[in-house]
């Protein structure tokens, strides 16, 4: 009996799997491990599959690993042979440096290619193989699925879950004791299949003593900037990661080409991007296939117990349509490391393709014909660290640090050391790409920073793109996570606690009557209480903000509350689905006067970067349209989606970047396999996509815009229901028994009434009407008018009741998204008269007011 280190393995091929030779060409003795998984690969490829019922193939390698006789030289070379056949003759077979803990990963980042293979069909050889006869042959006879569609199933079971490698070969195993040969066995040839995105993994190398870039390969004695010499033990290269943008574009256009939106600027009002000034400016003198992205790049840790992080390059399509959106962020580059990337290389092989689209552009085709459409970089959105770097500024906390204006700032003393301020003082010189361009010109002369700028930025390169006017600045960043968590922080943290502004008494009130309020489902994340606000996220900032000016009405003083009031204001107004030009004049009449009273109400020291930022985003809006269009709350929450592609500590770059890619790419091989198929099947892998929604059981279809959910209960109208009723039918004649719904969807909006008992954490019954009237919701009644069933809301009206703060600088109700209400009458209503959803709040006076929820963000 032979132990696994005593294995000789050294008749193999040159042509073995990579992560074996090594043990061939150091004459080292095999891991049991290894052997295990080098003898199942080769037992699987020859057709032996270990799932029969005989103790000695239980695991498919236990013979082999305890007695070497049972492992004869002629069923491995068989293994070998049919190896080699299924591959180029000058490809070597490697498997993949892939470690029990990692995932969905089956190379080793030195495996990367290093060719631009993004032209062409990148999913060709995937969907070549699904389609194939073997592909397309059913599991067993009759069965519901085929060999391909049970690959795309796995390999999105996988995904979804975060399976780890080791957790993916007990599935293949499982899979094929339950049905022998129904998937293969090795985790190397089930990802084999998928080797059609590894080849558009681009690896770019720079050097590591000067960061400059050296390209696809390094094959050289020594870097052509420095002179460093090179040597075996590549210590002195570094690389990252980058897909081509082109391929993965073409995928998305050719997916939503029926819900393009492309720009029209016939609207008055800004509703979208494609209102902004600047927009339209661009797309002036461009074709009407022409498209535009939103892009970013920020730092993502990966670890808590290190500084590693990864930067991703992500890219948005601008003229999807809002929903679409951030379905659809593309993935172009990965740089993982402990610093932050060095811009002019990392994206050099970014800014080189978007000069190729812009110039050449990029085909696809539709239902209406071939398309040639050119691509410009539009926005960058990112956080002030990130836009200083890409800029090539100097940072917000250095003189003539804002990106915006030439405001220089002031150092004061804050706390135990000192801090830059940016107080209005009169009106500040905008900086624009010429004089940009003079201060780059004059730093690289002068070898020093002139008014904040270093020096030339790589994005000047872009065609069409602004170096001032596409960096915004992101409200996500700078209003939420910004100004809103500062202004919390001196209203609650306890070293303010000899000042006017300072409530932390009344903190426990506070978060109860936050933690009381039930939201609708689109406030994803209920109230926390502030004693954990270091641990909300963005998104619960934001609901904060909405909701903060009634919960603290009677809690922070009035001075206070009429300040932050203004704030409040100009956000709900630049985030709305439809600003006019009297609201933007408001928005920035109210955010200046913020900023100015902030100095007399908090202080100096508290005049933030952030603060000051406020003072341009009305400008921004103007330019590129509302908030929402572009925040960076997409490319966030995508940042988390990503977090969760890789496993362990080896390749992580290659597997976010090629998980990725395997993610996009099974929408677009769906029809291929699904079409046709049960519609169980179909349900179960639309369960398993990335973009997976609820299923709704038990659907009742009134119209496209009304669907009943749930079992309808058969009931009898009370008198004060037929009394509303007759509103709406006159005195026709009604039958007193109806079909009620208690949950229901309008306009794929989620319904529910005060009788459906079961949820209890949301508030889903409190709605809009078209006319300006605001109803707390019944139910939704199916009335037989006339032989007919006739759907129709009930429900109990709101009546406003008088509730403004008027401002006389901003000449507006600075309250005017609230309304305080009470509950009046039964009214019965149409589904079409529907407008929105909203958010009641009650007052620690016990006061009831409402707000239409700000559901406009494009995660939402």
């Amino acid at each position: 009996m032979a132990s696994a280190e005593e294995v000789d393995i050294s008749n193999t091929s040159a042509g073995s799997r990579g992560e074996y030779r090594r043990y061939l060409r150091n004459n080292q003795a095999v891991p049991r491990n290894t052997r295990r998984r080098w003898l199942q690969g080769m037992r699987t490829e020859s057709g032996a599959i270990p799932c029969s019922n005989d103790r000695n193939h239980r695991t498919g390698t236990r013979i082999a690993a305890d007695d070497e006789d049972s492992s004869s030289d002629s069923e491995t070379n068989v293994g070998q042979v049919q190896g080699m056949e299924n591959r180029p003759a000058n490809q070597q077979w490697d498997a993949p440096g892939l470690s029990d803990d990692e995932m969905g990963d089956d190379m080793d980042e030195d495996d990367a290619t290093t060719d631009d293979q993004g032209d062409g069909d990148n999913f060709a050889e995937i969907q070549g193989m699904i389609t194939s006869d073997a592909g397309k042959a059913p599991l067993y006879p009759n069965s519901l699925l085929d060999h391909g569609q049970l690959l795309l199933l796995v390999i999105a079971f996988v995904l979804k879950h975060h399976l780890t490698g080791t957790c993916l070969e007990d599935l293949l195993q499982l899979l094929n004791c339950i049905v022998p040969g129904s998937i293969m066995l090795s985790k190397y040839l089930f990802h084999k299949n998928f080797e059609s995105c590894q080849s558009q993994i681009q690896k770019h190398y720079y050097c590591n003593h000067c960061s400059e870039y050296i390209g696809f390969e390094y094959d050289i004695a020594e870097c052509p900037a420095c002179n460093i010499p090179f040597d075996d033990t590549d210590n002195h290269v570094s690389f990252f990661l980058y897909t081509p943008i082109e391929p993965q574009l073409k995928t998305i256009l050719e997916q939503n080409n029926a819900s393009m939106n492309f720009p029209n600027h016939h609207h008055d009002d800004i509703t979208d991007i494609h209102e902004g000034l600047k927009y339209k400016q661009l797309f002036s003198n461009l074709s009407e296939d022409d498209l535009s992205i939103t892009w970013n790049c920020d730092g993502v840790p990966l670890f808590k117990s290190s500084k590693t992080s990864i930067w991703p390059i992500q890219v948005m399509i601008n003229e999807l349509p809002k929903e679409q959106r951030a379905r659809n962020v593309i993935l172009c580059g990965v740089w993982v490391g402990d610093t932050k990337p060095t811009v002019h290389v990392y994206f050099k092989p970014f800014v080189d393709g978007m000069k190729h689209l812009a110039c050449n552009g990029i085909q696809w085709e539709d239902e209406n014909g071939a398309h040639v459409s050119r691509v410009f970089c539009a926005v960058c959105s990112c956080d002030a660290v990130a836009r200083c770097i890409m800029q090539n500024f100097h940072q917000f906390n250095g003189s003539f640090g804002c990106s915006i204006c030439l405001h220089e700032g002031e150092m004061v003393e804050r706390g135990d050391g000192h801090t830059r301020v940016y107080p209005v003082r009169g009106v500040s010189e905008q900086r624009t790409a010429n004089n940009t361009v003079r201060h780059a010109s004059e730093a690289c002369v002068a070898n020093a920073v002139v008014k904040g700028v270093k020096g030339p930025s790589i994005f000047s390169l872009l065609p069409k793109f602004n170096i001032i006017d596409g960096f915004v600045p992101d409200y996500m960043h700078c209003v939420i996570l910004g100004v809103v968590r500062q202004f919390s922080r001196l209203w609650f943290d306890s070293r303010y606690h000899c000042k006017d502004f300072y409530i932390g008494n009344s903190i426990d009130n506070v978060s109860h009557l936050m933690q009381s309020l039930k939201p609708p489902m689109e406030m994803a994340r209920l109230p926390r209480s502030l004693s954990e606000r270091k641990f909300w996220k963005a998104s619960e900032w934001r609901n904060f903000l909405f909701y903060s000016p009634i919960i603290l009405i009677g809690i922070l003083p009035d001075a206070f509350m009429r300040h932050w009031w203004l704030l409040v204001f100009a956000i709900a107004n630049l985030s709305s689905s439809n600003i006019s030009t009297a609201m933007l004049n408001k928005s920035r009449a109210a955010l200046l006067k913020f900023v100015i009273k902030a100095e007399s109400l908090y202080g100096l020291e508290h005049l933030s970067y952030n603060v000051h930022q406020l003072t341009h985003l009305t400008q921004y809006v103007g330019n590129w349209g509302p908030l929402w269009a572009t925040s960076a709350f997409p490319f966030e929450n995508n940042n988390q989606v990503l977090k969760r592609l890789y496993h362990g500590t080896n390749g992580i770059a290659n597997q976010i970047m090629k998980n990725n890619l395997i993610w996009n790419q099974l929408n677009s091989i769906y029809d291929y396999l699904f079409v046709p198929c049960s519609e169980e099947i179909q349900s179960f892998y639309h369960h398993l996509s990335r973009h997976s929604s609820r299923i709704v059981q038990n659907a009742f279809s009134v119209s496209h815009d009304c669907i009943g959910l749930g079992q309808p209960q058969l009931r009898f109208l009370s008198d004060n229901e037929k009394a509303a009723l007759i509103s709406i039918f006159d005195n026709t004649w009604l039958h007193s028994e109806v079909n009620s719904f208690a949950r229901f969807m309008l306009k794929k909006k989620l319904i529910h009434s005060h009788e459906y008992s079961n949820n209890t954490k949301h508030n889903d019954a409190i709605i809009s009407l078209s006319s300006g009237m605001y109803v707390a919701v019944g139910s939704l009644l199916f009335i037989n008018v006339s032989n007919s069933k006739v759907p129709v809301i009930i429900g109990t009206e709101l009546r406003l009741r008088n509730f403004s703060i008027y401002d006389t600088d901003v000449r507006s109700n600075v309250a005017v998204a609230f309304r305080k209400v009470s509950f009046a009458n039964l009214v019965a209503f149409k589904p079409s008269h529907f407008e929105s959803k909203c958010l009641m709040i009650t007052s620690e006076r016990g006061a009831h007011y409402v707000i239409e929820w700000p559901g406009n963000d494009l995660t939402s």
